[in-house]
């Protein structure tokens, strides 16, 4: 008994099968991978139980039931062909397949009965296996042939057959079943070389390249993007961005001179001592109105007197402090490091008396303390002066009601290091004569 299957007896089994290559390529498109698979399944040369145990593993392998039920398929037309042209007995071939005798006889007995149904009573008889010990599993097709006068020239599928059509290259599982046959050890058989060089899986790692490269591209082309973004956006906050400080002392170079005196050339006689007085008074202004800009020139520690007022020793009169003088000086001037608040009020007004006592009612109203030695509303040279400390919570109210009493006032925010009483704030208020 010739247990091994040739070339020429796997080229039949092909055949014999009869299935449909052109609907199981898919209209012929994969029907070299198809014949390439096919091939390194069903070898040249191979034993019967070595045919067998490969198609198990491949079933055993696989997920996708289209593709099982079609393997277990073929291992069944397997069965038939060994039955057939093999006449091998029922017994053999479970041992050789691995499957029960019982299942081996099933297999068979729907095999003839479908193409020799008026024979069913007399094949079911024949394939009946009910214990070890029955003599139906030393059945062969030899003996079979001539009880029932059954030729051997039988088609293995019939037309109405589905899995002869499966379209098996289609499914996900195919490429599984190609990668399983390239691990197996079929060097015996002269098949390993063509199963690794298998056109798919070449493409499938050309594909794999190609979409690693765009992946990269595409992370480049985003963190590009992103950078560009994120400066654009830093160059938009820096625009919108504008630092506050305070500063008295610019010129607003657009203002042009305007000649709005109603006095004609000609008209105006001044003596040379009133222009050197009106010279003098121009020099010790504190500040000066423009039309839309009020600058101030810098506070001076001289005080201009008479002869008579002199004191008669200047030794004596550097130790002696005047009735205008702070014990502590500033505490209005802008400063870097100052944490705390102090404004000035800036008025000019032609009867600064009259602002004055405006002022004072103010300043009781608010129940406001001065700062120092010199008492509010001291006259001194230029103007009347006010040093005061005033309650933070009354702050608004207060320089709200001060401003009122002059058009042309002006408020001045400024820090200083200088302290004061818990929650007051101070408040410099200069009442300039015309």
């Amino acid at each position: 008994m010739n247990d091994a299957i040739n070339y020429e007896e796997q080229v039949y089994f092909k055949e014999w099968l009869g299935l449909n290559l052109n609907s199981i390529s898919w209209e012929g498109r994969y029907l070299d991978d198809f014949n390439k698979t096919w091939t390194i399944i069903f070898p040249a040369n191979i034993s019967i139980t070595e045919q067998f145990s490969l198609l198990t593993r491949l079933e055993g392998s696989l997920q996708q039931g289209p593709i099982i039920a079609w393997l277990k398929w073929i291992k069944f037309k397997f069965v038939c062909y060994v039955f057939v042209y093999k006449d091998f007995s029922i017994r053999e071939i479970a041992q050789h397949s691995g499957l029960e005798e019982a299942e081996v006889s099933l297999v068979l007995r729907n095999f003839f009965v479908e193409r020799f149904p008026f024979l069913e009573d007399k094949l079911n008889l024949r394939f009946q296996i009910g214990n070890i010990l029955s003599d139906n599993s030393h059945l062969k097709f030899s003996k079979l042939e001539n009880d029932l006068a059954i030729k051997s020239e039988l088609s293995g599928s019939l037309d109405n057959e589905v899995m002869r059509d499966l379209e098996v290259t289609l499914y996900s599982d195919w490429n599984k079943l190609v990668e399983l046959l390239a691990a197996e050890d079929l060097s015996s058989v002269g098949n390993l070389e063509s199963a690794l060089k298998d056109k798919r899986f070449l493409n499938r790692q050309i594909k794999f390249f190609f979409e690693l490269i765009f992946l990269f591209v595409i992370g480049g082309l985003l963190i590009f993007v992103i950078k560009v973004g994120n400066k654009a956006y830093e160059d938009y906050l820096v625009k919108k961005i504008t630092l506050f400080s305070p500063n008295f002392f610019w010129l607003d170079k657009s203002l042009s001179f305007k000649d709005n005196s109603i006095v004609k050339e000609g008209e105006l006689d001044i003596k040379l001592d009133e222009l050197e007085a009106l010279e003098k008074l121009e020099n010790k202004a504190s500040f000066e109105n423009i039309e839309q800009t009020a600058r101030y020139e810098v506070e001076s520690d001289v005080v201009l007197t008479s002869v008579d007022t002199l004191p008669k020793d200047f030794e004596v009169a550097d130790l002696e402090q005047s009735g205008y003088e702070e014990f502590r000086k500033g505490g209005y001037r802008n400063s870097r490091y100052g944490r705390r608040k102090a404004y000035r009020v800036m008025m000019t007004a032609v009867d600064p008396s009259l602002v004055k006592e405006d002022v004072l009612k103010v300043i009781n109203r608010y129940q406001v303390k001065q700062v120092d030695n010199v008492k509010p509303g001291t006259r001194i040279p230029g103007g009347i002066y006010f040093n005061l400390y005033v309650p933070r919570k009354k702050l608004k109210g207060f320089l709200s009601d001060v401003s009122a009493f002059e058009d042309k006032a002006t408020i001045l925010e400024s820090k200083t290091v200088f302290g004061g009483p818990p929650n007051t704030n101070k408040v410099f208020i200069w009442i300039k004569s015309i």
